[in-house]
């Protein structure tokens, strides 16, 4: 009996200690499985070994595409570098995601960040990027708030590096989506979307941070 009370003890012990460093056990593997994909994107690779313990931990597995092509009318299965657009740097906010084209969906946002539309392409004059902010993980768009104008943000594609710099930092509604207008002729830039004021009465997040991000010519 005695063994057993001190097996449960330890048990206790130990799921005290994980819950009490979750955040960082998720935060350290979501950095590993990114870096992999990262990795496999740079090299043109197309298969990212993601076991069953990391998607449990982070998350981020290859997911189910409704789309199909003229001759097999069934679901694909889309690895974790087939759909992505790039991967966005922002130095002075700790951030180095995958980038996915869009439609946005949880799942791509669990796997890192996403075009918003389904029809947002790399050449068009205003490309917002959305993003999950983590709660206490310094992970996605977590850190964005760190971010100031002036830094600047590297995209990089399968063809180049894009340069820009952050010109506007602010709050909207979620209502004002107005902010991923296009402007013709203008440079283009990037908008960055992520939650803010994080209200615990209702536990919603009730505005949008925005940053805009203009191309270094």
């Amino acid at each position: 009996m005695k063994l057993i009370l001190r097996i449960i003890g330890i048990l206790f012990i130990a799921t005290a200690i994980i819950l009490l460093f979750w955040n960082d056990i998720r935060e350290h593997f979501t950095d590993k499985v990114n870096e992999k994909i990262i990795e496999a994107f740079k090299n043109d690779g197309d298969d990212v070994e993601i076991n069953s313990f990391e998607t449990f931990i982070t998350g981020i597995e290859p997911y189910t595409s409704n789309s199909a092509d003229d001759n097999d009318q069934s679901p694909q299965d889309v690895s974790l570098t087939d759909d992505m657009a790039g991967i966005l740097n922002i130095e002075s906010a700790d951030i180095s995601e995958p980038l996915y084209y869009g439609e946005v969906t949880d799942q791509k946002l669990r796997n890192g960040i996403s075009l918003v539309h389904e029809k947002d392409h790399l050449d068009m004059q205003n490309l917002p990027i959305a993003g999950h902010r983590v709660e206490g993980a310094g992970i996605r768009f977590n850190y964005l708030d760190r971010a100031e104008i002036g830094d600047a943000i590297e995209l990089i594609t399968r063809d180049e590096v894009r340069e820009y710099e952050i010109t506007e930092i602010f709050d909207v509604n979620p209502s004002q989506v107005e902010v991923m207008d296009q402007t013709e002729d203008a440079p283009q830039e990037l908008t960055l979307i992520t939650c803010d004021e994080y209200n615990p009465e209702t536990l919603l997040f009730e505005e949008r941070m925005i940053v805009k991000a203009q191309i270094v010519e």
